[in-house]
């Protein structure tokens, strides 16, 4: 199947590039330094995510938030028994996450090669600012969109002020993305399509069963398969 001239609103991190693999790593030195509390991993993870979910809601994404709210997970759990050293080291976690290479991953830069002459590429990626022009810099891939918008949040709101302010016809739109939460679910309730990409190391606030909807839903083994549909 090979479609006319369509709008491709394609997520960034963990579709384009390597991005939660790192936290991952950060989230596993934190675990180590945590340890000597004895707090069970189920129990941390749980209020990690608590934690996370609150402040995302108040600051939005980023390095530096993820930092906080692992800092205010281990004061919570640690209590009178928090040491100012491990509180130095935990934020510290975030060096390595602000300065790490950018890992596109296999066949991106040809498929959205393949793309662009036919159809209309806008990068759709939510974050702070700086550190997602910092990494769509870094990728080499910028010259394959034509616009790039970094929002706060990527829901329902968000796509329909898009399509409204882009003027897309929504039977021609879809969002490409590893996010059920972010990508996939906000599409098909927005009236649009989706092309589902899973990741294998999705972050656990982004992952939720998908839901139906009106538009068509595309699971794909990876990016390079957009080039079979579009």
């Amino acid at each position: 199947m090979q479609l006319e001239r369509q709008v491709l609103l394609i997520d960034a991190d963990d579709t384009l590039w390597e991005n939660n693999l790192h936290f991952e790593h950060a989230l596993s030195e934190f675990e180590k330094l945590v340890a000597p509390l004895g707090v069970p991993a189920d129990v941390l993870h749980q209020e990690l995510n608590r934690i996370e979910a609150k402040n995302i809601r108040r600051y939005g994404y980023g390095v530096r938030h993820f930092v906080v709210s692992l800092e205010e997970t281990y004061l919570k759990l640690a209590g009178a028994q928090a040491e100012k050293h491990v509180v130095q080291v935990i934020n510290r976690l975030a060096d390595p996450l602000l300065s790490q290479a950018i890992q596109v991953y296999p066949e991106v830069p040809e498929t959205l090669a393949y793309l662009a002459p036919r159809h209309r590429l806008l990068l759709l990626t939510k974050g702070d600012p700086e550190e997602q022009v910092r990494k769509l810099e870094l990728s080499s891939l910028r010259q394959f969109f034509e616009a790039v918008e970094i929002v706060r949040e990527k829901d329902v709101a968000t796509l329909e002020h898009l399509v409204k302010r882009y003027q897309f016809p929504k039977k021609s739109v879809w969002v490409v993305g590893n996010s059920p939460r972010s990508d996939i679910n906000p599409a098909l309730a927005a009236g649009l399509n989706a092309v589902f990409i899973p990741s294998a190391h999705n972050w656990e606030l982004e992952k939720e069963d998908i839901r139906g909807g009106p538009g068509t839903l595309l699971v794909l083994a990876s990016f390079a398969a957009l080039r079979n549909y579009f």
